[in-house]
């Protein structure tokens, strides 16, 4: 009994000295690449865009061309600050990727960049019940010439589109103001959606 009693009394003598040392014993990072290397600091995954997916399975009419298509896929891969002249941020618009499938002109499959004004409206902020994107017309340098497509409204289900959700819902309030009192928070809203969407 005295034996154990000793040998706990020389343990715990043992760790507080350690303890108290210059040169603590105990497991620690000797380098800033060895705490850059871990998992907690891996870095973040790029987006795939904002996919329109009420927009595919449309057929629509080319305008100024006969025929129509077919959208198979739209995703925005950034929004960017409109401005006017006097610097007043009068909108954003949506940079992306169409995918069409061409109707009575042909079965081929058309990849087109975009970038074209968009219209946001949401029902409130931070977590609003309905949010629409409208994008403008999209011109197509295929098909044999200059044709625009003319894509409908497209509705974002806000409450699935996680941390996207809340900032496009307070973006599109943020645009609703009248022009001239449209806040720079949309430039900080639009860098945060770019920075998941990308």
């Amino acid at each position: 009994m005295y034996r154990t009693r000793n040998l706990t009394i020389a343990l715990t003598t043992a760790l507080a000295l350690s303890a108290c040392s210059e040169t603590p014993v105990g497991p620690g990072i000797t380098s800033v690449s060895a705490l850059e290397s871990g998992p907690a600091f891996a870095k973040p995954v790029s987006g795939t865009g904002l996919v329109l997916d009420n927009l595919t399975g449309v057929n629509l009419p080319l305008i100024g061309h006969v025929g129509d298509v077919t959208i198979n896929q739209a995703v925005i891969t950034q929004l960017g600050v409109v401005q006017d002249l006097a610097g007043n941020i009068i909108g954003v618009d949506a940079t992306g990727v169409l995918q069409l499938t061409g109707g009575v002109l042909g079965t081929d499959v058309l990849t087109q960049n975009f970038t074209t004004d968009a219209v946001i409206l949401s029902s409130g902020k931070g977590q609003c019940d309905v949010l629409t994107i409208n994008l403008a017309p999209i011109t197509l340098d295929a098909l044999g010439g200059a044709v625009s497509v003319d894509l409908p409204q497209a509705s974002v289900t806000p409450r699935a589109s996680g941390a996207v959700g809340p900032l496009l819902c307070n973006l599109g309030s943020l645009l609703n103001a009248p022009i001239g009192q449209v806040t720079s928070a949309v430039r900080g809203i639009v860098n945060a959606i770019n920075q998941i969407i990308i």
